[in-house]
């Protein structure tokens, strides 16, 4: 793999102290942390010996293994001791929070960090009488109309802040709804108890690892020590929290502090991603500030598409590409029944042109399950035991091993384990997880689930039966299947299971992924699919201009990631409501605009 050096590669390479690289989409930024770590290792060994090195931290695991690879690629070597690649999680995790957390509670249960936050809603409720009733002293804690403060602000939502203080996801609670001094006390009995029950989230770990950086300096000290280098990718999806214990660290004497990334490419305000803070890193004074302009990924019509989210003075990006296939950007008008055959036809579009890397992409699961067919109105059963089943057989059919492999771990951990209480639950969870007899043992048990070709009332008698004797269990299993409901037709009983819970109408199911699972990879071909209803959460033909206040919300960012990743084909599906002109007036002449589907050999023939 050979690396063309240009003249901003070059600054970067010779970048030292407090460095911030603002990298476009498609700008290399990847190749370029690989190679700086290539051209630092023998200075860093000299200087330091053989116990410091280069971390570089990226926020996903997709992210970290595209560095690794990179890196393998460029020197023909795996990255070895006294360097490292970890995602942001985990080097919090594993360097402070974890090896020092006695250092904060002295009595306290192993610390385990929750995979969900969703998880601690469940501690404080307890079923009594048929309905869910509150464990004391959660239902002491009321609201200004004395209803359980519990069901406004759940626990889940509790966060805590750098300046100690509690927040909502970030949000101040409404003094017209509780009294600040109850909220305060209710945050800090929640809080108190996961941590003596060592049950944190990942924003708790970080909070503790700020907390243990200022109280305990020593901490710091040998962390710089140890690397003395820290390369920060995907720097955009920063939360406040960890932006301020890298601040830490540099008072703590880290000279060579690196944040890399795109704020344009943040997708992660559900987990506190902040990217104004590596804006103001970047506009500010106090970090050398660098680009990297040139895509070298797409054609400049691409750009120019997702360039039209940048305001007018910050469309500066320019295509690098080696390879232009003059392919148009192609979009399709479509109804609502006709999106299965939308995806057929790019994806025999692409398999034509010899494109092999190609997605179908959507705004979230909630409408990637519609597409497939997975968003059943019937509700057979009172057993929610029963839909989780079903979810893992799905999955293991359409060869999502891992997804199926976890929900099925936490149904037979939960099966097994009757008898111990949520938190010994949930560290068993913990260590588990990546037990692989275990995980094996649980594939075995999906694989062997009925099939869904069964009918409703075959399976909620042939699945109680197979769990108990393949689980060796000593109690029976009943899904409760209703007689009747609004959402559960009678003649149901009678009808495949897969006819309402696994209607797949698209055939590559592996192809059809949401923005979030694609981001920072590099297709041949993307197919887009805009929403047809306007609400807040979706994504709209309206939504392809930028925000009057210069720097897009996250919405708009989906739709920037998803159009910035293919090399050769951007296509995009809209509703017919949104007519040809509008099309060929956003996106230009050069775009073929496919109205109706049934036609469409004729539109690209001609």
């Amino acid at each position: 793999m050979k690396l063309d050096i240009t003249d901003e590669l070059q600054a970067y390479f010779d970048a030292k102290g407090k460095v911030v690289l603002n990298a476009c989409p498609g700008g290399g930024k990847t190749t370029a942390i690989a190679q700086k770590v290539i051209n630092l290792e023998d200075e860093y060994k000299t200087t330091y010996g053989n116990h410091s090195g280069i971390a570089c931290i990226s926020f996903t695991n997709a992210a970290k293994d595209e560095l690794n690879l990179t890196y393998n690629l460029l020197s023909g070597k795996t990255l070895q001791y006294p360097h490292m690649v970890s995602t942001i999680d985990s080097f919090i995790n594993t360097f402070i929070t974890l090896p020092f957390y006695y250092l904060l509670e002295r009595n306290f249960a192993r610390p385990q960090i929750l995979e969900s936050n969703e998880r601690l809603n469940s501690f404080w409720e307890i079923q009594s009488n048929g309905r869910s009733v509150l464990k004391r002293p959660m239902n002491s804690f009321k609201t200004k109309d004395n209803k359980p403060l519990y069901y406004l602000y759940r626990p889940s939502k509790i966060r805590l802040e750098p300046n100690n203080s509690f927040s909502i996801a970030g949000n101040a609670p409404s003094e017209e709804k509780v009294d600040l001094e109850v909220y305060k006390k209710y945050c800090e009995y929640i809080k108190g108890w996961q941590f003596k029950k060592g049950l944190i989230t990942t924003n708790d770990s970080a909070y503790i690892a700020l907390r243990l950086l200022r109280k305990n300096p020593k901490i710091g000290k040998w962390l710089v020590q140890r690397f003395p280098h820290i390369i920060v990718d995907e720097a955009q999806d920063n939360s406040l929290m960890q932006h301020r214990i890298f601040e830490e660290l540099n008072n703590q004497g880290l000279a060579n502090i690196e944040l890399i990334g795109d704020p344009y490419q943040s997708l992660y305000e559900f987990r506190d991603a902040n990217p104004k803070l590596f804006l103001d890193k970047y506009e500010g004074d106090e970090y050398t500030s660098l680009d990297l302009s040139n895509n070298r990924r797409s054609p400049q019509r691409i750009i120019d598409c997702f360039s039209l989210l940048r305001p007018k003075d910050k469309r500066t990006i320019k295509s690098a590409c080696e390879s232009d296939l003059n392919e148009p950007i192609l979009v399709y008008r479509y109804k609502t029944d006709d999106r299965s055959d939308i995806v057929s036809h790019f994806e025999e579009y692409c398999t034509n042109k010899g494109f092999s890397k190609n997605k179908v992409v959507v705004r979230g699961n909630s409408i990637r399950n519609k597409m497939l067919g997975r968003d059943a109105q019937q509700r057979p059963w009172h057993n929610q035991l029963a839909y989780e089943l079903i979810a893992a057989k799905i999955e293991y059919d359409d060869k999502n091993l891992k997804e199926a492999i976890n929900i099925a771990r936490n149904i037979v951990i939960r099966l097994e384990n009757t008898g111990i209480s949520l938190v010994e639950l949930g560290h068993l969870r913990a260590e588990l997880k990546s037990d692989y007899l275990y995980n094996a043992r649980i594939i075995k048990f999906v694989e062997g689930l009925p099939e869904l070709s069964n009918t409703v009332e075959d399976w909620s008698n042939l699945c109680p039966a197979y769990i108990k004797q393949a689980l060796n269990l000593d109690y029976d299993i009943d899904f409760g299947i209703k007689r009747t409901s609004k959402y559960f037709a009678k003649t149901t009983r009678a009808e495949p299971v897969s006819m309402h819970f696994n209607r797949v109408d698209i055939e590559k199911t592996s192809s059809l992924t949401t923005v979030h699972q694609v981001k920072g990879k590099t297709l041949d071909a993307i197919l887009i699919f805009f929403d047809e209803n306007n609400h807040a959460s979706n994504i709209n033909f309206k939504d392809l201009e930028p925000d009057k206040d210069g720097f897009i919300k996250e919405k708009k960012r989906i739709i920037y990631v998803a159009m910035s990743r293919p090399k050769h084909l951007l296509a995009m599906a809209f509703p017919d409501k949104i007519t040809e002109t509008e099309l060929r007036e956003k996106f230009g002449d050069k775009t073929w605009v496919i109205s109706d589907i049934e036609k469409k050999c004729d539109a690209i023939d001609s």
